[in-house]
């Protein structure tokens, strides 16, 4: 069969990042930049996998499951996942080309691994309910984080935004996205999601009679957030960003490079803007009106390594008819 392309959206966390850890819900929200991925069976007896963004290729040959390794194990687990799926063992050709900055905190490995999934099974004959292929990305993205939460691949998977809570799983949020965009700038300072949630978690066990009120708070307020967002009220969604951010500094995880970006967000118009992810580096978010995305954009050109615009994304995996 010839080749297949798919492709699967990025995410931000909105509301929620290490409340989440204990307990507390959180909203994550697809984003318009996409990991695209060709699947094409050969001949061969191995996987090879190329990815444009690394400039990388890595074979995986099927007699040596056992033995994978590698930067590119990931999507080689995933494709593989299909093809136990389908009973059907081939060689593939992969190649990926993904818009979403690696280690961001945007859900990169889980935009290709769920974009994987949806092309191998389309290029070997198998109709995969959305589910089942984000069970099956879930197991490719054990490979890179050892214990996911599942969010990334939801939402790569279904799009728009989800509510999630530890233990209870995910709600489909229907937000109205209408009129607003989403800035996101990098520090540039390298961001370790592991120290990070230690750190949080160390606070909290030291102190948790002071803390335990500013995770309750977090958690009403993502449920306040859901409301708005499904009411298409951006304004009163920004001020609980804010109020958001807040409590992540509050938890010790902001830092001067992300207050300079939140502040200068704020400052030229955005609606809302805070970290997002881990936090200690990486990136912010900043919801805005449309028509004030550009001059948002310019202002944190000024101290961002990198500045994004993107949209609120409501598809999540599908075919490209490239």
């Amino acid at each position: 069969m010839s080749w297949i392309t798919s492709s699967a959206p990025g995410k931000v966390i909105l509301f929620g990042e290490h409340f989440v850890v204990e307990g507390q819900p959180a909203i994550a929200i697809a984003v318009s930049l996409r990991a695209y991925v060709t699947v094409e069976p050969t001949q061969s007896d191995e996987i090879k996998v190329y990815s444009k963004n690394f400039d990388l290729t890595e074979t995986f040959p099927l007699k040596q499951r056992d033995s994978w390794t590698g930067k590119m194990s990931p999507v080689a687990v995933a494709a593989y996942s299909v093809m136990l799926e389908a009973d059907k063992k081939t060689g593939l050709k992969i190649h990926i080309d993904s818009q979403i900055p690696p280690g961001s905190g945007m859900g990169s490995s889980a935009a290709v691994a769920v974009a994987t999934v949806h092309a191998t099974s389309l290029a070997l004959g198998l109709q995969l309910d959305p589910r089942k292929v984000s069970d099956l990305a879930y197991e490719a993205e054990k490979v890179v984080h050892g214990k996911p939460s599942g969010i990334d691949n939801t939402i790569a998977t279904f799009g728009g935004a989800i509510a999630y809570r530890k233990g209870e799983g995910f709600i489909q949020l229907k937000p109205i996205f209408r009129g607003v965009k989403l800035v996101l700038a990098d520090t540039g300072k390298p961001r370790n999601t592991g120290e990070m949630v230690r750190r949080v978690l160390t606070l909290k066990n030291t102190y948790p009679s002071i803390l335990d009120p500013i995770y309750y708070s977090a958690g009403k307020l993502v449920v306040e957030a859901a409301q708005l967002l499904e009411k298409g009220d951006y304004e009163k969604v920004g001020i609980l960003m804010n109020i958001n951010h807040g409590l992540l500094s509050a938890v010790g995880v902001s830092t001067k490079e992300i207050e300079l970006l939140v502040h200068t967000a704020r400052e030229n118009g955005a609606l809302g803007a805070k970290l997002t992810g881990a936090g200690g580096g990486g990136y912010i978010v900043a919801l805005c009106r449309e028509n004030d995305a550009e001059k948002i954009f310019s202002a944190l050109r000024s101290h961002a390594t990198s500045v994004l615009t993107v949209n609120l994304e409501e598809t999540g995996v599908r075919k490209e008819n490239i």
